[in-house]
């Protein structure tokens, strides 16, 4: 391409072109300005399939006169058909435009407003599919005007999908021009599967769904597989399935290429828990296999106890219930999920659901004295209660007793934490308060009828000490 060539070009880009444009006929070359010429264009860089080559963008590389970035030229012989990666590593922030003959072909979308930080150093990828045996060129930009630095580039041919069912332990790579893409899965062996789908260039937003052979969605994923990127993880038996890729942008935005993997997850150890099982309170974790139907596990206290039930779940996110209280997460990872608490004597349940994945799972629970002074239990009208918020624990659940109808208020005050309160009947919210208590303490003011019900005496925050606070109940 000649220079003039490559500036109309790259200034049609800029303009905002959609489509395939061929800038050269359109764009007339500006004759001055306040910049070098397009003809101070260097010459072409050569790019070898498989090949990482280095560059770097300076206060003398070509300069766009439309936006005023500075740019890196590179050429790259590609065949019919071809799928072909470019990726850019290293400190600069690039943009990443393929041109054929002044044609442009396909290009990264700017991310105005992800900060510098989170972009910075990460590698920019983009494919594109050739279709003509030719020689293309690769246009590395500056992000802004500010943008300088090295950088390494590489080209790399990915083999093309033709056709054949999916099956375990395959990676495939295809193009998108729009719509969806399905593929058949052929499952010889139950087990527990993932599917990931990944995107080649950064502006492909991956959504992977699978179905069965009727068509009948089993799961769906947009985000897992880091960043846009999408996986599943899921149960499968042996049998025929459809999966289909498509963009979470919507069917238009579908452009570009992916891979798609299949791959079979290893189940080490013996599954010990079966759902409706009892769970033995002695803190030892116990595996669980979780396919996507909610499953119960239930224990029997002969007293009250303070109570903690551990799950970490091992690359899916289930959630996790003790009774109606749900579970808080903690250390690094979403599947670890813990409930503490303080529960009265008798049979209580443990309940695991999800959205569509699996996965294995592994399940603990211990139950100790009920320290002085700990939250829960009953609250009587005109009777303030000292308590302590244990270590861990982010709700107290309280049983109150209106014997009298009538104007009532309920105060929970703490020098330590932000307090809430909300106050059941029969399972059913009738009121909440964060601050009307003044500072950080909460107050209901509410008309009560004579009968039983739930005050759960909460904080705001999660605190790894026990917490002082008062809740009292009394009536005007």
């Amino acid at each position: 391409m000649k220079p003039t060539t490559l500036f109309a070009a790259l200034l049609g880009v800029a303009i905002g072109a959609s489509g395939a444009i061929y800038y050269a006929k359109n764009v007339p070359v500006p004759t001055s300005g306040p910049v070098s010429t397009p003809s101070t264009v260097d010459a072409a860089q050569t790019l070898v399939l498989g090949q990482s080559v280095s560059g770097e963008l300076t206060s003398k590389s070509f300069l766009n006169l439309s936006d005023g970035v500075r740019s890196s030229l590179f050429d790259v012989k590609a065949e019919a058909g071809q799928l072909i990666k470019i990726s850019v590593t290293g400190p600069l922030r690039p943009q990443i435009t393929v041109l054929r003959n002044g044609e442009l072909v396909t290009r990264t979308q700017r991310c105005e407003d992800c900060p510098e930080s989170e972009t910075k150093g990460q590698a920019t990828t983009l494919g594109f599919k050739a279709d003509f045996n030719d020689t293309y060129q690769v246009v590395i930009s500056g992000f802004n005007t500010s943008s300088f630095g090295p950088f390494q580039i590489m080209a790399d041919t990915l083999k093309a999908y033709t056709g054949e069912p999916l099956t375990p332990d395959q990676t495939i790579h295809d193009w998108a021009l729009g719509g969806q893409k399905r593929y058949r899965l052929n499952i010889d062996k139950d087990g527990l599967y993932s599917l990931a789908m990944k995107a080649e260039q950064n502006s492909l937003d991956a959504y992977l769904k699978l179905m069965d052979r009727r068509g009948m969605e089993l799961a769906s994923d947009d985000d897992n597989g880091g960043g846009t990127d999408a996986r599943l993880q899921v149960y499968l038996k042996a049998g025929e399935y459809i999966v289909q890729a498509s963009s979470a942008m919507g069917s238009q935005n579908f452009q570009g290429g992916f891979s798609l993997q299949i791959k079979p997850e290893e189940m080490t150890g013996e599954v010990e828990l079966k759902n409706g099982d009892s769970l033995v309170l002695d803190g030892e974790g116990r595996s669980g296999l979780f396919t996507g139907e909610t499953q119960t596990y239930s224990f029997t206290l002969p007293e009250p106890k303070l109570v903690t039930v551990l799950m970490d779940a091992q690359g899916f996110q289930a959630t996790m219930e003790v009774d109606s209280t749900s579970a808080n997460q903690y250390g690094d990872e979403a599947g670890q999920q813990r409930v503490r608490g303080v529960l009265a004597a008798g049979e209580h349940q443990v309940k695991i659901s999800g959205a569509n994945q699996a996965g294995l799972f592994a399940l603990s629970a211990v139950a100790d004295d009920v320290p002085a002074n700990a939250g829960g239990g009953t609250i009587r009208v005109g009777e303030p209660r000292q308590a302590l918020m244990l270590q861990g624990i982010t709700s107290d659940s309280y049983q109150l007793t209106v014997r009298q109808p009538g104007s009532y208020i309920i105060d929970m005050t703490s020098p330590i934490f932000d307090t809430y309160l909300v106050l059941r009947k029969d399972g059913q919210t009738v009121a909440e308060d964060d601050d009307s208590g003044g500072d950080m303490n909460a107050r209901l003011e509410v008309q009560l009828e004579a009968g039983d019900y739930e005050v759960k005496a909460m904080s705001l925050g999660s605190y790894e000490q026990d917490m002082e606070y008062e809740l009292s109940v009394k009536r005007r």
